[in-house]
């Protein structure tokens, strides 16, 4: 039986988007393992004094620093410094490892970097032209109000979810673009994997897969 080439699926939206949800329900319907790496999985890599949230970390200017945006909805962005830069490009080597050696992944968020998300999709543009991996970058997105809403009800409302929406997406181009507003993640769920399954069949059938 021919085994399928791993698929590289893409998630991107601002914070509070859906995305770790929409995720974890792609991962429960695919009848193939799609390991879950992003910039959550990341953030819980890096040491505390590196990152964003811990109150006198001593290098977080080189790593990950929140910084407020101007602005009445109180909002922030992250700063990403040097060593931060390279933690991003070993993240995205990471990825392109994992599908040279066959696994399928899903890669949950990339970073509001566009230089970083160029890196990415440079790789993955390599792998697909290789024959090696087939490639879909979905962008979600949703307005103001209503991000505003799940903002509240995130499990860390770190305040960067307006800002986010403010920024161009972190992929210039899209494979395709799902305006979440008024759906539940069910129904989000629902026109991601309708829209994945003719593209990598494998996803829902499981026939050729790495076992």
């Amino acid at each position: 039986m021919t085994i399928p080439k791993p698929l590289c699926l893409v998630i991107n939206g601002p914070s509070a988007v859906g995305k770790s949800t929409l995720t974890a329900k792609i991962q429960d319907r695919a009848e193939i393992p799609l390991l879950r790496f992003g910039l959550d999985e990341l953030f819980r890599m890096i040491p505390d004094h590196w990152g964003g949230g811990l109150p006198g970390a001593r290098h977080s200017d080189l790593g990950f620093q929140y910084e407020d945006v101007e602005g009445p909805e109180g909002q922030r962005r992250i700063r990403v410094g040097r060593d931060g830069i390279q933690m991003l490009v070993a993240m995205n080597a990471a990825v392109e490892a994992m599908l040279q050696v066959g696994q399928g992944i899903i890669v949950d968020g990339q970073a509001f970097e566009p230089d970083i998300n160029r890196d990415l999709e440079a790789r993955l543009q390599t792998l697909e032209r290789q024959g090696l991996a087939t490639v879909a970058i979905a962008e979600l997105k949703v307005d103001d109000p209503e991000l505003e809403d799940r903002h509240s009800r995130h499990e860390h409302p770190v305040r960067l979810s307006l800002f986010h929406n403010s920024q161009p997406p972190q992929s210039e181009n899209p494979d395709v673009v799902i305006d979440t507003s008024g759906l539940d993640a069910e129904q989000v769920a629902d026109r991601l994997w309708d829209w994945l399954v003719p593209l990598y069949p494998a996803v829902q059938s499981g026939h050729g897969a790495i076992r």
